[in-house]
C-alpha cells in the first residue's frame, strides 16, 4: 500500500545533496563555506540567486511536455541574525554590484546628454508650432510646416536606458517600472528579507506569479499612462529571520500562500552552524568563488549587450531525449503523490510547480557550467536531488503532514545507521537524547513513531529501562524493510 508514498524519499532532508557534477559551482560553495562558515544551503541558495539573475535575461528552457519557460527562480532562505547571510550574498553578487554601479556612472553621463538634447529639441519644436499657428492666422499654406513637424517629432531624443538588475527594498512600482522603461530582467534581492516581505515589493502577488510564469503582465496607473510588460524577467531572493517569517505568515500567510506565491519558491531553513565555526588557522583561498564571479560577471556583460535592443530573443535549452524521458517519468511520480494518502495531499500547490522548477534548475546549471549540447540527464538528476530537498524543506515549513513524513524517515535513516538487524530494540529515551535534533521534542518523535506503528514498521512497548523500541517487529523486516522501499533506488522521487 505504501510502496509509491513512500518512494519519494530517497533524499535524507537533513543532508544536503551533493553538488559532484557541477565542477565550478561545487568548488566555489564549497570554498565560500569553508572561508565563511555559514551553513551550507545558505550558501548554494546564495550562488543559486546570482546563477538565476544573470542567466534569466539569456535563456529559457523548454519543457519536455512542451512549453517554454524562464529559467528564474524564486528563493526563500530563513536564517537568524548572526548566520552571515549579508557576507555570503555579497561574495556571490559582488561582480554584478560592480558592474551595475559602472554601468550606473556611465548611464548618468549619457542621461546628462539627453537632457541637453531634448531642450534643443523641445526648442526647435516650439519654433516649428509657433510658425504653423502664425501662418494660420495669416491665411498661409501650412503643409510644408507640418511636413517639419512630423520629421522633427521622429527625431525625439530617446532617453537612455538605465541597466539596472538588482532592487533591494524595492515597491513594486518601481519594479515593475524599471522593469518596463529600463532593463526587463532583474532581481528582487534582500540579505534582511523582513523589509520585502512586509514592505510593498510582495503586494502584487498575482503580478509576480505571471512575470515567473513568462506571461505578459498589465500595470494599470491612475495618474500615469498604464502599460504592460512583456517578456519581463524576475529572480526574487529572500533571507529573512524566522521571527520575521513568522509574523508575516500570520498576517499575510493565508493569502500568499493562497495565491500560489510560496508554491513557486525554493524554501529553506537550515540549521545554524554557530557554535561550530572553528578558525583552521590558513590563509583564504578565493580562487574558486573568483572564477564563480568571473563566469557570472561574463553572463552579465552579454546582459548588457541587450540593453539597446528593444526586442530580445533568448537562447532556447532543451532537454536530451534520455533526460527529456526521466523528467517526464519525475512529473508522473510526483502527480502520484498528490493524491489522498500522498506525500503532497496538502500542498498539492507546491507539487503543481516542483517540476517546473527543476526544469529551471537544470537549466541554470547547464549553462553556467557551460556544458555542450541538451540538458544531459546526468545534471538533470543532480537538478531532481536538489528539487527534492528544496521540497522537503517546504514541506517542514509549510505542511503539517509533510513535516511528519519528514521526521519519519528522518528517523528510519538515523535508526538503520546506528542499529543492527540482530539488535532490534532500542530505548525511547536513548532516541530522546542522541537521536535527530529536530525528534528530541517529544510529540514530534511520538508522532513519527505512531506512523511507524500504524504501518507495522515498528512497535513500542514497556520493557526492562522503560519504553522499547522494537525495529524488527512480528518477524518483519522492519525500519530495514521500510528503508528499502522508501529508497525506490536512486532515481526514485
Amino acid at each position: 500500500m505504501y510502496r509509491n508514498y513512500l518512494n519519494f524519499s530517497a533524499i535524507d532532508s537533513g543532508e544536503f545533496p551533493s553538488l559532484i557534477g557541477l565542477s565550478l559551482i561545487s568548488a566555489a560553495v564549497h570554498e565560500v563555506s569553508a572561508n565563511v562558515k555559514a551553513p551550507l544551503p545558505l550558501i548554494f541558495s546564495s550562488a543559486l540567486t546570482a546563477m538565476s539573475v544573470g542567466l534569466q535575461g539569456l535563456y529559457d528552457v523548454k519543457k519536455p511536455n512542451g512549453g517554454t519557460v524562464p529559467c528564474s527562480l524564486m528563493i526563500l532562505t530563513i536564517a537568524n541574525s548572526g548566520e552571515r547571510k549579508s557576507t555570503v550574498e555579497n561574495i556571490f553578487l559582488a561582480g554584478l554590484r560592480r558592474i551595475q554601479d559602472q554601468m550606473a556612472d556611465r548611464y548618468a553621463g549619457e542621461l546628462s546628454v539627453w537632457k541637453t538634447k531634448l531642450k534643443i529639441w523641445e526648442l526647435k519644436d516650439k519654433t516649428i508650432q509657433r510658425n504653423i499657428v502664425n501662418r494660420v492666422n495669416k491665411g498661409a499654406d501650412t503643409t510644408e510646416d507640418e511636413r517639419r513637424l512630423f520629421e522633427h517629432a521622429a527625431m525625439n531624443p530617446k532617453k537612455p536606458r538605465k541597466f539596472k538588475m538588482l532592487y533591494e527594498d524595492s515597491t513594486s512600482q518601481a519594479l515593475f517600472r524599471g522593469l518596463h522603461q529600463d532593463f526587463p530582467s532583474a532581481g528582487l534581492i534582500s540579505g534582511e528579507g523582513a523589509g520585502v516581505l512586509n514592505g510593498p515589493a510582495l503586494n502584487d502577488l498575482t503580478k509576480q506569479n505571471s512575470i515567473w510564469s513568462g506571461d505578459s503582465v498589465v500595470v494599470d496607473r491612475v495618474t500615469t499612462e498604464s502599460y504592460q510588460l512583456d517578456d519581463a524577467r524576475l529572480t526574487v531572493s529572500l533571507m529573512v529571520q524566522e521571527s520575521a517569517f513568522t509574523g508575516y505568515m500570520q498576517v499575510r500567510g493565508e493569502t500568499s500562500r493562497g495565491s500560489g506565491l510560496w508554491a513557486r519558491f525554493l524554501v529553506c531553513q537550515p540549521a545554524s552552524t554557530q557554535g561550530s565555526r572553528r578558525i583552521d588557522g590558513v590563509a583564504i583561498n578565493k580562487e574558486h568563488s573568483e572564477l564563480f564571479s568571473e563566469r557570472l560577471c561574463h553572463y552579465v556583460e552579454r546582459n548588457i549587450e541587450l540593453l539597446g535592443k528593444n526586442k530580445q530573443r533568448r537562447e532556447v535549452i532543451s532537454f536530451s531525449l534520455e533526460a527529456a524521458q526521466r523528467w517526464v517519468q519525475l512529473g508522473n511520480e510526483i502527480e502520484t503523490q498528490i493524491g489522498q494518502i500522498g506525500r503532497f495531499k496538502s500542498a498539492s500547490d507546491h507539487a503543481s510547480k516542483l517540476a517546473d522548477n527543476i526544469a529551471r534548475l537544470a537549466a541554470l546549471f547547464h549553462c553556467f557550467e557551460k556544458f555542450e549540447g541538451d540538458i544531459s540527464v546526468s545534471t538533470l538528476n543532480i537538478a531532481i536531488s536538489i528539487g527534492k530537498w528544496y521540497s522537503n524543506e517546504f514541506l517542514k515549513l509549510f505542511d503539517v503532514e509533510g513535516q511528519k513524513e519528514n521526521d519519519v524517515n528522518e528517523l528510519v535513516d538515523w535508526l538503520v545507521s546506528k542499529c543492527g538487524m540482530h539488535e532490534p530494540f532500542i530505548r525511547k529515551n536513548i532516541v530522546r537524547q542522541y537521536g535527530p535534533s529536530r525528534l528530541r521534542e517529544k510529540k514530534r518523535l511520538d508522532d513519527a513513531l505512531a506512523l511507524l506503528q500504524m504501518r507495522g514498521v515498528v512497535q513500542v512497548g514497556y520493557g526492562t529501562g522503560g519504553l522499547l523500541i522494537n525495529l524488527c517487529p512480528s518477524g518483519g523486516a522492519g525500519v530495514w524493510g521500510y528503508t528499502k522501499q522508501g529508497r525506490g533506488g536512486e532515481r526514485g522521487f
